[in-house]
């Protein structure tokens, strides 16, 4: 393959030399930002923190999931290179500050990326735009600059075209943005809310995502609908359930935040890139060993030749046998490799299908499934949300290759049995007749079990915990104590093999614990998963953001009022403005009446929160809301 251009710069050159533009393009979009608390009155309040992106928000979402994107080969690099920002040769104990160094180029150099798009401003937009250009060229040379136009480049192009897309996206989007942002320019208000473009405050808080799904809460919800009539309608209905189990089932309404969104990205570009390139790599092996085993054949001769030594006979059906176990494990390594990406393709939507349900399920003050927040501090959730992201990369990235080492072993051991059946094929047989009564007999006795247990033992065939003839329930029970010793014997086996195979594929899956309830603390993954969940179902509350909205837009308005009386010039009546706050402090007292009888929990945390400012004693509190009334209580001690 020969050299169409040489090599500009190294990976390490670019890093280093892209500090500089990085530094002084942040710097000036910390100077376009304020300070919210600290030192108001120094330079105007600038410059303040400028931050990469608001893991809590829904807005530029696919924006922020192709920066990530772009993200995935460095990612790569990262987990199974451990590729350094700059050259070290060292002391080996250095080398983890070498890593964090790293750490900090990397991050540093996109951090102009993700902070122009937050920005949303022009001078933001193009920034990002700049950065984006500069990232594409680089992808774009050191990808396609030393390739010839053949068929190797068209395969190129498409184990790269996730990586395209994201890049492509950005080029184009991005300059968009920044002309959109210059001709039609939109005053940037604060809301908790996901803020819509639009003048009245009220109907943007009513159009966002947050006011969608409070609105929601408030509609009675659709009857469930009819069961399906009709053989052609049943199974319809069941193939459409059965596909969304296995793939994916929308939710109108529902929108997942930036960070699920561009760890996905991450996720499936990571995946794609990793299963090509295996894919290549296992084609060019075992071509190398094809050719090597056909050129012995070639020299030796396929076939038997009168008065050829025994020698050679032997060494060519050993090469018979080995040529077929390399056909064969070419076969197998295709298969398990196609195998680990499908499941962790799918698993990718599990992903979004679960994040959706925990989160959902928190806004209702539910966690069944996960550990719940009162059995661990607050900053270890802290410290699990800022970990889950680069928790969740790495495991799938790894758990990929634990997933295709035991698909290995699986198809392996399939192909290798059925190549050596001409050899051990009769004592797999003996094997099989000396085990099959006792697989017969256990599965007999598990159904005659289940049988006995529904018609006869129970009450109601088996629709009741009730239990009826007892003394032969005893005398089954007794017997049946002895054989299901020899039974928990292999079913103690059967349980180790389950538990490796399901760990093994469940490792990706951080919304899954492979431990049992009581030992999910030492899962690190769940641990950060569960972090992170809480954490973002705490600052996303749908009814929270949308209370805290309406709060800020009465604010905002009134700011807005005033103003226009102070430019007109009339000023409000004294007695008017006496009125019109008793009104607005009547409206609210009224409204807060209002929730707090129809939410007596609120009323007692309200009662709490105010004791506690008030410093009176809690205690006091909770055990006249929850304790027996006094006349009560001493009625009941006299008697």
């Amino acid at each position: 393959m020969t050299e169409i251009c040489p090599v500009l710069y190294s990976h390490q050159n670019f890093r280093v030399a892209l500090l500089l533009p990085a530094a002084i393009a942040t710097l000036v979009l910390a100077f376009l930002t304020h300070r919210t608390k600290h030192k108001l009155h120094v330079l105007n309040g600038r410059p303040g923190i400028v931050f990469p992106m608001d893991i809590l928000k829904r807005s530029h979402r696919f924006s922020y999931a192709a920066a990530f994107g772009t993200l995935a080969r460095l990612c790569s690099d990262i987990v199974f290179s451990a590729k350094y920002a700059f050259n070290y040769n060292g002391p080996i104990y250095l080398k983890v500050f070498v890593a964090l160094t790293s750490m900090f180029i990397y991050g540093l150099g996109y951090y102009p990326l993700f902070a122009g798009i937050t920005a949303e401003r022009p001078i933001g937009y193009f920034i990002a735009t700049i950065f984006a250009w500069v990232f594409t060229a680089d992808f774009f040379i050191t990808s396609f600059c030393k390739q010839p136009f053949t068929i190797s480049y068209l395969v190129l192009i498409i184990g790269l075209l996730p990586e395209i897309i994201c890049y492509l996206y950005l080029t184009f989007s991005l300059p968009a943005r920044f002309i959109i942002s210059i001709v039609k320019p939109r005053k940037k208000i604060k809301l908790a809310v996901d803020f819509e473009s639009s003048d009245d405050l009220y109907e943007s808080i009513r159009k966002s995502y947050q006011g969608n799904h409070v609105r929601k809460l408030f509609i009675k919800p659709d009857p469930p609908p009819p069961p399906p009539e009709g053989m052609k309608n049943k199974i319809i209905l069941r193939l459409k359930s059965l596909s969304e189990k296995i793939f994916y089932r929308r939710e109108k309404g529902f929108r997942y935040s930036a960070r699920m969104i561009s760890l996905m990205a991450v996720g499936f570009v990571l995946l794609y890139k990793i299963s090509l390139e295996s894919l290549v790599i296992v084609y060019e092996v075992f071509d190398y060993l094809e050719n090597g085993l056909i050129a012995q054949f070639e020299s030796i001769g396929w076939t038997a030749q009168p008065g050829e030594a025994a020698s050679i006979e032997t060494i060519r059906e050993g090469l018979y046998i080995a040529y077929y176990f390399v056909r064969s494990f070419r076969g197998c390594t295709v298969t398990s490799l196609s195998f680990a990406f499908l499941i962790n393709f799918v698993f990718l939507f599990h992903y979004l299908t679960s994040y959706r349900q925990n989160l959902l399920s928190l806004y209702k003050g539910q966690s069944r499934h996960l550990t719940p927040r009162a059995e661990k501090s607050n900053s270890s959730l802290m410290v699990g949300s800022m970990r889950y992201a680069g928790y969740q990369v790495g495991y799938i990235a790894k758990g990929f290759f634990i997933q295709l080492l035991l698909l290995l072993i699986v198809s392996f051991g399939i192909a290798t049995t059925i190549i050596i059946w001409d050899i051990l094929g009769d004592f797999l047989v003996s094997q099989v007749m000396r085990i099959w009564p006792v697989l017969l007999t256990s599965i007999l006795l598990n159904i005659g079990q289940l049988l006995l247990a529904k018609f006869l033992f129970l009450q109601e065939k088996g629709d009741i915990l009730a239990m009826d003839n007892r003394r032969l329930f005893f005398v089954v029970t007794y017997f049946l104590f002895f054989y299901n010793i020899f039974i928990g014997i292999f079913s103690c086996l059967m349980r180790i093999l389950k538990s490796i195979i399901l760990g093994s594929l469940f490792l990706p899956r951080l919304d899954h614990s492979v431990l049992p309830r009581k030992f999910q603390q030492f899962d690190p993954g769940f641990d950060a998963y569960c972090g992170f969940i809480h954490v973002e179902s705490t600052h996303t509350n749908p009814v929270a953001m949308v209370f805290i909205s309406i709060l800020q837009a009465e604010s905002l308005t009134t700011l807005k009022r005033n103003k226009l009386n102070d430019v007109d010039c009339t000023p409000m009546d004294e007695k008017e403005e006496m009125k019109d706050q008793k009104r607005r402090k009547a409206k609210w007292k009224w409204l807060l009446a209002f929730t707090l009888v129809n939410n007596p929990e609120l009323s007692l945390q309200r009662r709490l929160v105010l004791a506690k400012e008030r410093n009176e004693n809690v205690k006091e509190i909770l055990f006249s809301q929850y304790a027996i009334p006094e006349e009560k209580r001493c009625t009941e001690s006299k008697i």
